[in-house]
């Protein structure tokens, strides 16, 4: 059990180092926040699909808080939760496999469904600390709430589709090197 123990914490830590580090990483930025990277969230993603959702919760929570802690732009309390702590703390739930086989296509809903509560969050934010309806008029809506899903959406979108891509082209072979390490 302790050699279990010492693997999740060194695991993890790299995990949250990498994905840290892959958030640096930035192809595209958006003006108002939010960015694209280079599948930044993939080493916590593939730590909840080996250890599990409430494992995996705690990379993805301390992800959250190594953002937070570089963050520009904290408005409340209550913002930096949503926009950080539990966004992020979303990535937890790719640990689900969709299917008995564990196949890598059987985490492809799990890692949609992990963007999409993440964004959720990310609206929610944008709605109560961020309600600004010049900018929004300005991008074309009349409507906030639809503006602030166009605006978290279309980011977030891009980067589970590339992290999707890099996801589908090393499971493979991860999946063939964890098992040797099992």
């Amino acid at each position: 059990m302790e050699k279990n123990n010492t693997r999740f914490i060194v695991e993890g830590g790299v995990s949250i180092a990498l994905s840290f580090i892959l958030s640096f990483v930035v192809l595209f930025k958006m003006p108002l926040g939010g960015s694209v990277t280079l599948a930044s969230r993939l080493p916590i993603v593939i730590f909840a699909i080996r250890w599990g959702v409430k494992k995996g919760l705690w990379a993805a929570l301390i992800f959250g808080v190594l953002n937070l802690l570089t963050a520009t732009t904290i408005l409340h309390p209550a913002q930096a939760l949503l926009d950080y702590i539990l966004s992020f703390s979303a990535i937890a739930i790719s640990g689900i496999s969709f299917g008995k086989s564990k196949s890598k296509f059987s985490y492809i809903p799990s890692i949609i469904i992990s963007y999409l509560v993440s964004g959720a969050f990310n609206v929610i934010s944008a709605f109560i600390f961020f309600n600004d309806m010049a900018t929004a008029k300005a991008a074309g809506f009349t409507n906030f709430t639809l503006y602030a899903f166009a605006y978290n959406y279309s980011f977030l979108s891009v980067d589970a589709l590339i992290l999707i891509v890099v996801f589908l082209l090393i499971f493979d072979r991860l999946k063939a090197y964890l098992n040797k390490q099992n």
